[in-house]
Formats: C-alpha cells, structure tokens, sequence
C-alpha cells in the first residue's frame, strides 16, 4: 500500500486487508451461485468453496506488493463506527486482464446486500482513494454485460464508458480455470440455487457456450451436458421439455457467437 495512504472509507462501509481468518466468509459468500454466476470461481461443493476463497485471497492480497493496489475486504459499518465482524464482500483492484496499463476494478457483495446501492459506494470510494494515492490515469471495468446488466448500471453511475470488448480467450488464461468454470455452469444448472430459474435457463448456457468456444472440447458434448443438467432439475415446470431444451440451445449457441467481455473505463479526472 502507498506510504500513508489512508484506507477507503463510506458512511455505510469499512474496508481492510483481507486476512487468513476472513477466508469462511468468504467461501461462505462463494457457496451463493447468485454471487459467483458472473465471477471465475467453482464452488460448487464445500471444498471447492473454501480453497476458491483462500485463492481469492492470496491473490488480493498479491498485489499489494508491486502494484500499489489490491483488494479490500468490505464490512458493514455499526452504529458506534467500528467494523461488524463479517465480510459481506470485497471491492479494490487487479492487474488488468486487456492491454492496458489502468488497473481494473472488482466488487461483490453477499445477496443480503444487494439493492442497497453498497456496491457503488464501496467502488466510488475505491476510485477515489486510487486517484488520491496512485498515479494510474484511469480505471478500467471487465463485465459479462449479458448476464450482470446491475454491473453496467455501476459502471454508468460511476461515469464510465463504453472502451470496446475482449475475448474470453484472453479473459481466462489461467490453465484449468476455463473447464472449472464450465463444470461450475453445468452444475449450476443442474441443481445450483437460484433467485430465477427462467434467468438462470439463459444465464448458464449462456456463459457455457462462451466457454465452449475456447475449444476446450466438442461444443456437442457441452451441449448436451447442458439438456442433462436441466432436465435433472424441477423448476422448470412451467415449461415443456421441448421448451426448455430450446431455450437451453438457444442460449448456448448465442454464447458460443459472443465469447466476449464489455470493457469500460474512467479516465482520471483533469
């Protein structure tokens, strides 16, 4: 962290250094397929959920080192000021994944904290506390557009615009991460809980077929692990087999046309 820098701070929120012990909370927060359905983590057991968290972390905290930017963990602020014991999410930034120097934004919160406007006053308080204590001449955002439009209306609110797209090729690098969060999907699909099933009938299809497009195996195959996956599950019965298998190959072969990420960006103000 820069010599001096004072921590971000809102009325409503109180940011920290993630530590070792905050890592149940964490993978309490990934175990959610509601927050984990537009992030890289596979937590789609209880394991999985804890040592997503503990990588999490360690790369959080990573960059603190050359960087001069991580990722805070995020607690509600009590009466009296003070910090509430659990982490309800985290907000700070990364190395950026396209071919710019600005370092990119992340946050996520736990479901209970949606709708509450905390995700733009915990990254409006992060941007202002990198344009205060670094040198970086702007921000960038990496968003699946298609599936997470709340983080769209952030990026508006926070004044960032619209700086092209990039491929999930480029997006997920990391060697295994790419069939992690394919497996994730199928899972997800087939038994993940979810706030909308019809949503969700798009949604992991949807982000699978993205995927698929990497080559990672034939795009028949993932298909049809994805009828698999849905006539397994039982909210979907306000449709016929026939419809859901539709919307199923709808969905996964409009993924497999845009394996793209939307990239916004801030400048730093003049």
């Amino acid at each position: 962290m820069p010599t001096g820098a004072p921590l971000p701070s809102t009325k409503r929120l109180c940011f920290a250094r993630f530590s070792e012990y905050d890592s149940g909370d964490l993978a309490q927060l990934l175990a959610d397929p509601e927050v984990t359905r537009t992030i890289t983590a596979n937590a789609s057991d209880p394991e999985r959920c804890v040592a997503s968290a503990k990588a999490r972390i360690d790369w959080h905290n990573g960059s603190w080192s050359g960087k001069g930017y991580g990722v805070w963990a995020l607690r509600l602020r009590r009466p009296d000021g003070s910090p509430a014991q659990r982490v309800i999410g985290w907000c700070g930034f990364a190395a950026p994944d396209h071919a710019d120097e600005d370092p990119e934004i992340l946050y996520g919160l736990s479901r209970d904290c949606w709708g509450q406007g905390l995700a733009t006053e915990a990254a409006r308080a992060a941007i202002d506390w990198l344009f205060q204590s670094t040198d970086y001449g702007g921000v960038s955002a990496v968003i699946l557009g298609r599936l997470n439009p709340a983080s769209i209306r952030i990026a508006e609110k926070l004044g960032m615009v619209p700086r092209g797209s990039m491929s999930m090729e480029d997006f997920l690098t990391t060697p295994g991460l790419p069939q992690e969060v394919l497996d994730y999907e199928i899972w997800r699909l087939r038994e993940g809980d979810c706030l909308d099933p019809e949503a969700l009938l798009f949604q992991a299809p949807y982000r699978a077929g993205q995927i698929a497009s990497l080559d990672l195996s034939d795009p028949a195959d993932v298909e049809a692990a994805l009828h698999q996956a849905a006539r397994a599950r039982g909210d979907f019965a306000m449709r016929t087999p026939g419809e859901v298998e539709e919307r199923v190959r709808q969905a996964f072969r409009a993924g497999l046309a845009e394996p793209r990420m939307d990239v916004y960006h801030l400048a730093r103000p003049a």
